[in-house]
């Protein structure tokens, strides 16, 4: 089974919509799309969106009951030089096998870049997914109001029905290839 590789950045809603469009076949592709069955959730993010981090597994949690979600750490939060570059790019590539989709939707662009090269490297289909430009004003300022409520959200019974409202319904995803 696939995993989906992301890339996280200050708005967490972005991998939420690749990982639904995915498993409910909902984007377009140079294929026919089917529902895709996700293993496993591989999130890349630095220190400076941890907090996306954990809004990310309420989301899933509260709007999809998807936890299967690991954090891979960076050591930095973004890259400053090309061994920075190096080091994103070996360390998303040991973790992608053939297969596996990379969303590189969320992040900083040059860490997003260097996922794209990793992908390439394993043979894993590149994804992302966009909103409208207003919609994600929109959204981004629900993050900021709704943020620490959804921190504290580790079971199911602890969800609250505006969590949800930091995932687009009106999202495109798209698999390259």
């Amino acid at each position: 089974m696939p995993r989906l590789v992301s890339t996280l950045g200050k708005s967490p809603g972005g991998i939420a919509e690749t990982l639904i469009n995915l498993t409910d076949g909902n984007y377009v592709a140079p294929f026919d799309p089917v529902p895709i069955k996700i293993e496993e959730l591989l999130v890349v993010k630095t220190k400076e969106v941890e907090e996306s981090f954990y809004v990310l597994k309420a989301l899933l949690l509260c709007c999809s009951s998807f936890v299967n979600v690991r954090a891979i750490n960076l050591p930095f939060d973004d890259v400053n030089s090309p061994n920075d570059f190096v080091q994103v790019r070996e360390t998303i590539r040991k973790v992608l096998k053939a297969g596996d989709y990379l969303d590189f939707t969320g992040g900083r662009k040059a860490i997003s870049s260097a996922a794209v090269l990793a992908a390439r490297e394993a043979g894993a289909h590149l994804v992302s997914s966009i909103i409208p430009h207003e919609e994600y004003d929109s959204i981004n300022k629900k993050f900021n109001a709704v943020k620490d409520r959804a921190m504290k959200i580790y079971k199911k019974e602890d969800c609250v029905s505006y969590v949800c409202d930091l995932i687009s319904k009106n999202s495109r995803t798209i698999v390259f290839f």
